[in-house]
């Protein structure tokens, strides 16, 4: 066994569909699924992470999948902590006589008692301190648009169990909304879509590559086709199907206009002299499901303002914990 004597510290971001892990000194270290493989009784992890998710649709009745963060929020503390412990043995095996300080980012729109139950389930993990920051601040750290400067900012994340805009400014959250809506939500009317008109069953993984692959708001993408495998309800055998983004619309659009309607209602809250900082800057989208097809686009029409999308926006937030976890001292100005 190894021991040291100080951790390493490190961030975490607690994602719906992942989690991604931020080791000081080193940098993103780990991206992996939030899915746990348990026995029948629930009472033993039998797998975690990316070898978990692979099991995904093919588990019999003595193992279950779960997903223990449901709509970025912690539905079962006990496979919370073992989910942490895991990516805890991932930045620090052995022994430490000092525990490390961990920065996680949570969502925006997260209650006191949800906050507290992230908290313990670090502390249960091995923490000495914990850190609990907006996700959306951090990811306005991570694409670099200086949140503890007087200055407006509005952010819109984009994730697999929730979507959420909030206007950042002077290191707090001046205004913010959100939904349990994201990439999960669209799965779910992908398989729907199937299931209703094409009589074909497909499974969760199945409806992601369609979404990621043929999915899309723009006109010149309406024939980009898929073969997509499944289980045909009506005989029961194995089909294959071919479908083309232009028919699968209604999967996309009404999210999409929820998104704006979410965005209307955080703008109509927001003071006029950050609403001017907006207006000159625009909006910047987040999150894994910022990349779907002309998405960008059709909320820049829809809004009337310019809309901005970093490179990489699935690290914008871990990124933007690293930062908080080098200088701690920079996020706490400004705040009680």
């Amino acid at each position: 066994m190894n021991f040291r004597i100080l951790a390493s510290d490190f961030a975490i971001d607690l994602g719906t569909s992942n989690i991604l892990v931020y080791k000081k000194g080193d940098g993103i270290i780990a991206k992996e699924p939030s899915f746990l493989l348990l026995d029948e009784n629930n009472t033993k992890v039998l797998a975690i992470g990316d070898s978990a998710k692979q099991m995904l649709g093919k588990t019999h009745d003595k193992i279950h999948l779960v997903k223990p963060i449901e709509n970025g929020v912690i539905t079962d503390f006990n496979l919370t902590e073992a989910l942490l412990n895991y990516f805890f043995k991932k930045v620090n095996s052995g022994f430490s006589f000092l525990q490390p300080r961990v920065v996680i980012c949570v969502p925006s729109g997260i209650t006191d008692i949800q906050a507290r139950a992230v908290e313990d389930a670090a502390l249960h993990a091995g923490s000495r301190d914990v850190i609990l920051v907006d996700e959306s601040l951090a990811a306005a750290y991570g694409m670099d648009l200086g949140p503890d400067e007087p200055k407006g900012s509005l952010i819109v994340n984009l994730g697999g169990g929730v979507s959420e805009a909030s206007v950042i400014s002077l290191n707090g959250v001046i205004t913010n909304k959100s939904i349990n809506k994201g990439g999960d939500y669209i799965d779910s009317l992908i398989g729907d879509y199937f299931r209703d008109q094409l009589s074909l069953e497909i499974g969760e993984n199945t409806a992601e590559n369609v979404k990621n692959s043929v999915l899309s708001l723009r006109v010149k993408d309406k024939k980009l086709s898929i073969e997509v495998d499944g289980r045909d309800l009506e005989t029961a055998m194995p089909k294959t199907v071919s479908i083309t983004s232009e028919s699968l619309l209604s999967c996309i659009m009404p999210f999409a206009n929820t998104v704006v309607d979410m965005i209307y209602e955080v703008l109509e809250k927001t003071p006029p002299e950050i609403s001017s900082d907006i207006k000159k800057n625009g909006i910047y989208l987040t999150g894994g499901l910022t990349k779907l097809r002309g998405l960008s686009e059709y909320i820049s029409e829809r809004m009337g303002l310019s809309v901005s999308v970093s490179e990489d926006p699935i690290s914008d937030a871990i990124k933007g914990a690293g930062i908080i976890l080098d200088n701690p001292d920079r996020f706490v100005k400004y705040r009680k």
